[in-house]
């Protein structure tokens, strides 16, 4: 009888576009050339996004409601103070109820340089590290396919870097991660990561190897990298055991997770497209019933 009720209530939401353009939060880089150069990369890929405060500037009293994507960059900024510990906490909590998020470089390596970003970096992919180079380009390679997040790039392809005091920082994912693309970089027998990403409970995360300076930004490659990224951090997450499992407690499935589903559902949100077709249809409402029926597997 239950989910007889719940199907006629998801019953009004069929008729949605399959079509998703993420709206982003920008923590600036200081610059307003980076910026904006962000702003028409991501434009020009179908999504909107926001300039916000610079990192350190950055507190509670701003609303993530908005949003599907926050994009921190530490880059041209990298020398200034840490993100207020409670901002942090806020942003980790935004992923755990279906927010994406993604790091340029520096961040990584102020992690374990700095001692900043100490409560954001468990959710990174990525190990702590402060190796890092200078170069003029990067070419990266495809490691791991991923619907939505390689869709209409080639296998290898090479982009201009913009330099803040060096241009990238050796990646190793952390248990776990996905290395979507490896850098050209090779430090004896291993080869650095340049896009890592992971699950968190009901949102992802994404960790990019360089410091993405106007340079690598205007390429386009880049641009169809970096919208790809912003959808597939929105996604549903048929990799992970409990694709509904959108809102904290982690773990649990409760009416709050329903809501959600419903939520973006109507609004035609890819987190609710959970068998990965490109629609939004029974289907999903099928699997959406039988994770709750089950319960999130532990």
């Amino acid at each position: 009888m239950y989910q007889r009720h719940l199907l006629a209530i998801a019953g009004a939401f069929f008729a949605v576009s399959s079509c998703y353009a993420g709206n982003v939060l920008i923590i600036s880089a200081g610059s307003s050339t980076t910026d904006s150069s962000l702003v028409s990369a991501l434009s020009n890929q179908g999504h909107t996004a926001t300039i916000g405060p610079q990192y350190w500037e950055f507190n509670t009293d701003y609303d993530l409601t908005p949003f599907d994507v926050v994009y921190i960059q530490g880059n041209g900024n990298w020398t200034q103070s840490d993100m207020p510990v409670d901002a942090q906490s806020m942003i980790l909590d935004f992923t755990h109820g279906g927010g994406g998020v993604i790091f340029s470089e520096w961040v990584v390596w102020m992690v374990s340089s700095r001692n900043v970003f100490q409560v954001l970096a468990a959710a990174m992919p990525v190990e702590e590290n402060t190796q890092f180079r200078t170069s003029s380009t990067i070419t990266l390679s495809l490691n791991t396919p991923e619907p939505f997040l390689t869709d209409g790039l080639p296998s290898s392809f090479t982009m201009p870097l913009t330099s803040f005091s060096g241009t990238e920082t050796f990646l190793r994912p952390k248990l776990d991660a996905t290395v979507f693309y490896d850098s050209d970089w090779v430090v004896g027998a291993e080869t650095g990561a340049a896009a890592v990403g992971w699950d968190i409970c009901g949102g992802r995360v994404v960790n990019f190897s360089t410091t993405i300076g106007t340079a690598q930004i205007v390429d386009p490659n880049f641009q169809l990298l970096f919208g790809n990224m912003v959808t597939w951090v929105s996604r549903s997450l048929t990799d992970n055991n409990c694709p509904v499992d959108y809102v904290p407690p982690c773990g649990v499935l409760n009416f709050f997770d329903i809501s959600q589903f419903l939520e973006r559902f109507s609004a035609g949100d890819p987190r609710a497209d959970l068998n990965n077709d490109g629609e939004h249809n029974f289907f999903d409402l099928s699997i959406l019933l039988q994770l709750f029926g089950s319960g999130c597997p532990t």
